[in-house]
């Protein structure tokens, strides 16, 4: 399945445009009657070329790019390539088809734990990559042994205690029972229950490490061993077309298989500009943030929720930092109705 190719880090970004008809159409399809699907989660306001130009700016050591997509191609993608940004192979786009092979029956998934699950599968990918949300991006200059040291990824978290032993968890179960509180109000899939759910896939049953909104870096052949000897988790984990409580995040099992076979330690959560829409001081937060040097990622939730003001805002402080290695088409990104 994979070339021979096992130098050098690459970079891996998931990405969609939930304003696509064609993904609308297939969307609509797979929910169940009366259910209702997040648009926020599918939504794009070009973030994709602010990710790709943060990395071509500040990790110019990155080997490639991947893009996985379901059926689609950002629109300005290879005007990277037209402005001499990078060579016309630089940036890959892999569909969904292409990396789900034999179990493409599941397909298609709006599921980003099941993506993130196959990701080991892509073709040509280097043993040594790093995980981007399109929402995520560098904020300064950063050096290969920032994202891995000896051959072993960089893990950044907290070192955190499973939701059973929290107070809080047993309260809202004897709220819950007493109908004070909806029971089903702790059975959400969140971010950090998928984290230990991963953890405990790996063999970690009390405190595990809890990772940010970051670029996760992460080795192709750990993830590869463990998969192929656990192929039922596997192949319920992309069951889920949707996100469900019954899946477990494949970052959070990927670290804590760092951790518990091949003697991984964690640092210190990095610095980060992180911003959504609601967050206090949002303007102020973002300038001083992505105008700094200082925080090493960043990433910008919900821009689509964002007013016209904000995100005006963000636009100009993102072309500002990553101006020059953006295509002139990219620059004017929401000012002449390039990206809606």
């Amino acid at each position: 399945m994979h070339s021979d190719k096992t130098h050098g880090i690459d970079a891996v970004i998931a990405w969609v445009d939930g304003s696509d008809p064609e993904h609308q159409a297939k969307l609509h399809r797979c929910l169940k009657p009366a259910a209702k699907a997040s648009t926020t989660r599918y939504a794009d306001r070009g973030e994709i070329y602010y990710c790709i130009a943060s990395i071509l700016k500040y990790a110019s050591f990155i080997n490639r790019i991947w893009i996985v997509t379901d059926a689609q191609r950002p629109q300005f993608l290879d005007e990277f390539a037209r402005a001499g940004l990078c060579s016309p192979d630089f940036i890959q786009v892999v569909d969904h088809t292409e990396l789900f092979g034999e179990h493409a029956d599941v397909l298609p998934t709006f599921a980003a734990r099941s993506i993130e699950a196959m990701l080991w599968r892509l073709p040509g990918l280097s043993e040594h990559f790093v995980y981007f949300n399109d929402d995520f991006f560098v904020n300064r200059m950063m050096r290969p042994d920032e994202w891995f040291v000896d051959g072993r990824p960089v893990l950044r978290g907290v070192r955190t205690r499973p939701e059973r032993w929290l107070f809080r968890t047993h309260a809202r179960r004897i709220l819950g029972g007493l109908n004070v509180i909806k029971p089903r109000s702790f059975r959400q899939a969140t971010y950090a229950r998928a984290q230990e759910f991963g953890a405990r896939c790996a063999g970690v049953t009390g405190r595990f490490m809890l990772a940010g909104h970051h670029p996760h870096p992460l080795r192709r052949s750990v993830q590869e061993a463990f998969y192929t000897s656990h192929p039922e988790l596997l192949r319920k984990q992309i069951g889920y077309r949707f996100r469900d409580i019954g899946q477990f995040s494949p970052v959070s099992l990927a670290n804590h298989l760092e951790i518990t076979l091949h003697g991984g330690t964690f640092a210190r959560p990095p610095r980060e500009v992180y911003a959504r829409p609601g967050s206090r001081n949002l303007g102020g937060r973002l300038t001083a943030g992505i105008g700094s040097e200082s925080p090493l990622f960043g990433c910008i939730q919900s821009m689509d929720k964002f007013d016209a003001e904000t995100l005006g805002l963000v636009r100009r402080l993102m072309r500002r930092k990553w101006g020059d290695f953006m295509p002139a088409t990219i620059r004017l990104v929401g000012e002449e109705g390039a990206v809606a």
